[in-house]
């Protein structure tokens, strides 16, 4: 299950398909917004974003990943939840330890390629 979630989510189609199933009305405003400001879909610009945060992530990204989806009654639910929450903060996300830099293994914004 997990596998084929990760594979649409790096797929611009399968992405798209995937963020109109979600909830949060927050997460899918700042994923537009993300897009917009790179000139992408916001298919395409899910897709990229979190092949990087795969490629990149730390041990933290997965074992909260798989603690997510082990403690739901819907593990495809909450592994897109976090995986996306992860991709992509909410802008008061670092209040947590008070340090701007601190990045909770998030990857760099991802930049549309000229």
């Amino acid at each position: 299950m997990l596998g084929t979630l990760l594979g649409g989510l790096t797929n611009a189609a399968a992405a798209e398909e995937l963020l109109a199933t979600l909830a949060d009305e927050a997460l899918l405003l700042r994923v537009r917004s993300a897009a917009a400001d790179n000139a992408v879909t916001p298919g395409t610009y899910v897709a990229a974003t979190v092949r990087q945060l795969l490629d990149y992530g730390t041990e933290e990204v997965w074992l909260d990943l798989v603690g997510k989806m082990a403690n739901s009654p819907q593990p495809g639910a909450a592994a897109l939840q976090a995986i996306l929450a992860r991709a992509f903060p909410a802008p008061n996300a670092h209040a947590c330890c008070g340090h701007e830099g601190h990045d909770h293994g998030q990857p760099e914004p991802v930049r549309r390629p000229s």
